[in-house]
């Protein structure tokens, strides 16, 4: 969805934009030079998300599109387990951060200093990122050969395709001794693939019904994601244009595609749906702590906090009830115990 926006919006305007978002820390230079794949001599402008209980030694890198819904998952996880990382916000057009990785086109993409490989796909990241807290006996090496990628052959293009079978499992020592147990890993795997394959899909079509509904988006993206210390006027200016006007349509696109006539409404029964399905006896899909479909809904939700549809689906659901704990969990970093005992 997002690379398709722009490649549409590099046909309009050739300079590089980056697209902004809400922020956890501020803009720092980072120059490292050690064995990790992208770990060559170029300086490198970052944000720093600090986490003071993180020793594994991995220093995560996110290569992203702030307001990216697929990259807001993987930063709510990062977030949420008290990780110590950098963002690097990837020039759209050029792609130029992403030299280290010919060939690859979409984000997130995230690097670790041990790692000689970088990992893609945000549910993958997560699922990998997962495994490793809870397999001490392995290092990251390790549990990403959990994932072996499989390489087929599509039938209208006929290129070679790769995929992750198992990218939304968490691959344990042991299997589950209960019936129980079973089941909500199940329940977490569904939850975890209705965000990437429907939910996600609605977004962009509910928050760029309009061209002035795009353009409107983007200079809210751009006051909160400070991009005018960023960018220069033009550069600001090329970003808001280029970026409204291509991702209206995708968001036309999206909508024939995944047959929506209205995308709010879809939105709102989605929501609807995670609330009937949480019902009155649990805080969160996990029951009284996050989930990982608790993390995947609530970061791509924040892909669009801040905006009308937003404030909309507040008031027509009881979304609130689920995102406010959520919210405070991820703002506090709750989940920075597991990764503590972790290290």
């Amino acid at each position: 969805m997002w690379r398709r926006g722009f490649c549409a919006g590099r046909r309009i305007y050739s300079t590089g934009i980056y697209l902004g978002g809400t922020s956890l820390a501020a803009t720092v230079l980072v120059q490292e030079k050690d064995d990790r794949v992208d770990g060559v001599d170029v300086l490198s402008k970052a944000r720093h998300i600090t986490g003071p209980l993180d020793k594994t030694g991995l220093k995560p890198r996110l290569y992203q599109y702030q307001a990216c819904p697929f990259c807001c998952k993987v930063r709510a996880f990062l977030d949420y387990y008290g990780f110590d990382y950098h963002l690097i916000e990837v020039n759209p057009l050029s792609r130029r951060e992403l030299k280290f990785a010919p060939g690859q086109k979409k984000v997130p993409v995230a690097t670790c200093s041990c790692l000689d490989k970088p990992l893609t796909e945000s549910s993958l990241i997560i699922s990998i990122f997962s495994t490793f807290l809870q397999r001490k006996e392995l290092s990251i090496k390790d549990v990403v050969g959990l994932y072996p990628p499989l390489t087929q052959v599509e039938a209208r293009s006929g290129k070679e395709v790769q995929t992750f079978p198992n990218k939304y499992f968490i691959m344990l020592e042991k299997d589950y001794k209960w019936n129980s147990e079973i089941q909500a890993a199940r329940e977490e795997r569904e939850w975890r693939e209705w965000v990437d394959n429907h939910f996600i899909h609605i977004i962009s079509p509910a928050i760029y019904r309009t061209m002035q509904e795009s353009i409107e988006t983007f200079i809210w993206f751009s006051k909160a994601g400070h991009w005018e210390d960023i960018f220069n006027f033009v550069e600001r200016q090329s970003a808001i244009v280029v970026g409204a006007v291509a991702m209206y349509f995708v968001s036309k696109s999206l909508k024939k595609k995944h047959n929506i006539d209205d995308a709010r409404k879809a939105m709102e029964e989605s929501l609807n749906k995670w609330m009937a399905a949480l019902g009155t006896s649990r805080t969160f899909m996990g029951g009284r702590e996050p989930n990982l479909a608790d993390i995947a809904l609530y970061g791509a939700i924040q892909s669009f906090v801040g905006l009308d549809c937003f404030e909309e689906m507040k008031k027509k659901t009881d979304i609130e009830k689920w995102y406010n704990p959520m919210d405070k969990l991820v703002k506090e970093r709750y989940g920075s115990k597991y990764l503590k005992n972790r290290c």
